[in-house]
């Protein structure tokens, strides 16, 4: 088993916050629009490659789903 080190993980997370505060930024300007299209268009969106915000998020969402989070209750 790997040994994690926790050391500057504090710098590394001072680090990201900016950018994913921007991520979120970013996805707040889809939101209303995200919400009136339908589960297909929806799966169009995020797999169709002509949004990358939209790619990003929706890659991050599977990595943090089948990684870490899918079989939380």
């Amino acid at each position: 088993m790997t040994e994690i080190r926790l050391i500057n993980q504090q710098a590394y997370a001072n680090n990201i916050a900016p950018k994913v505060q921007a991520l979120k930024n970013q996805l707040d300007d889809r939101i209303d629009v995200w919400q009136r299209v339908s589960t297909e268009k929806k799966k169009q969106w995020v797999t169709s490659g002509k949004d990358p915000i939209m790619t990003l998020a929706w890659n991050m969402y599977k990595y943090l789903r089948d990684n870490f989070f899918g079989e939380v209750d």
